[in-house]
């Protein structure tokens, strides 16, 4: 088969392999990947970024895919051949003596792995899961909608269980990438107004993605007015809620400037330095200044509903490559001219 693999802990190192197909052990399923997304990890994992030691040095990447089953191992009971699943990207075996598995948090827990990092992932023609992180593709849910299932998860454990977003909040979205995108979107299906930010490089894809799907945007960088000046024509008062999806440290740090008092800002980028802040500022407005991590099982079952709904428009947010062509998506995606690249594995 083939797959798009690491091989070295160096900047760049990747390319298409030939694997034998992988078999199932008696608790796993292999499954046939239909489409699989290219994730922020999967980047900085690719341009070898600090934080990401733990890493394989060698190790097939993709965790955001959508599949359908080829065979089960001799002690799965729950799947069939033809059923059609994604997986829970970061995987917790579930223990009762974890306090995170207890609390619903098993992505926080310091067992935990991602596979497609840690372990064998889904840029390949075939993968083999452990049943335990499987889910079921609702009926007409379509594959290479369905592989938005777990960037979209972590929107919404942003918006929902994070940043408590509800009806009339004001809220600003800076980073249009896909995160920010579908963060937006969890945002307005919860009757919030939306206004997301990027920058000039963003003009290539990201906004002028957003505006297609409905959202005003506000382009920050050199040569224009800070997104303190801009938003106060749409909220005069400032933003009851600031989500930071772009991975500047510098917008995080500003991001007092542009939510009201006693509002909330998220972050839920990765960042690739340290973040300088003026915690003074934040405490003198009230602000709450939370993180958002990844995504649970909850999550997914709610990112499942949107995409069912419609929610979802994959044909302006996503761009279809070849599992052959991964290498120039990578590139794409790193270069921002791409908003979201889905591999096309089947």
């Amino acid at each position: 088969m083939k797959a798009f693999r690491r091989y070295a802990r160096v900047e760049r190192a990747a390319r298409l392999v030939d694997l034998p197909i992988p078999t199932p052990k008696e608790n796993e399923v292999l499954l046939r990947v239909a489409h699989c997304g290219i994730c922020g990890s999967d980047l900085h994992a690719w341009l070898n970024h600090k934080g990401y030691e733990s890493v394989l040095p060698e190790v097939t990447f993709g965790h955001e895919f959508s599949a359908t089953v080829v065979q089960t191992g001799s002690s799965v009971t729950k799947w069939k051949a033809d059923d059609q699943a994604v997986m829970i990207a970061l995987q917790t075996h579930h223990d009762e003596n974890d306090s995170y598995c207890r609390m619903g948090l098993p992505q926080l827990s310091s067992r935990r792995r991602v596979q497609g990092l840690h372990l064998d992932g889904g840029m390949a023609e075939y993968i083999c899961v452990e049943d335990e992180f499987l889910l079921p593709i609702p009926e007409g849910l379509d594959l290479e909608l369905a592989a938005l299932t777990e960037p979209l998860s972590v929107a919404e454990h942003c918006i929902g269980n994070r940043t408590s977003i509800g009806p009339n909040d004001k809220v600003i979205v800076s980073g249009p990438g896909i995160i920010g995108q579908l963060c937006a979107i969890s945002a307005r299906s919860r009757g919030a107004e939306v206004i997301l930010s990027g920058t000039e490089e963003d003009e290539a894809t990201r906004l002028p993605a957003a505006r297609a799907i409905g959202f005003e945007t506000i382009v920050v960088g050199p040569g224009h007015p800070p997104l303190r000046e801009q938003i106060t024509a749409y909220f005069p008062d400032g933003s009851d809620a600031l989500v930071e999806a772009s991975g500047s440290a510098n917008a995080l740090a500003e991001a007092w400037q542009s939510v009201r008092s006693n509002g909330t800002v998220t972050a839920v980028a990765l960042y690739s330095r340290k973040v300088d802040l003026d915690l003074t500022q934040f405490l003198r407005k009230q602000i709450d200044l939370r993180t958002s991590y990844a995504s649970s099982k909850d999550d997914y079952l709610r990112a499942f509903k949107l995409l069912q709904n419609g929610a979802v428009d994959s044909s302006v947010l996503t761009q279809s490559y070849s599992l052959s062509d991964a290498k120039q998506g990578f590139i794409d995606s790193e270069n921002l001219t791409a908003t979201k690249v889905l591999l096309d594995c089947s």
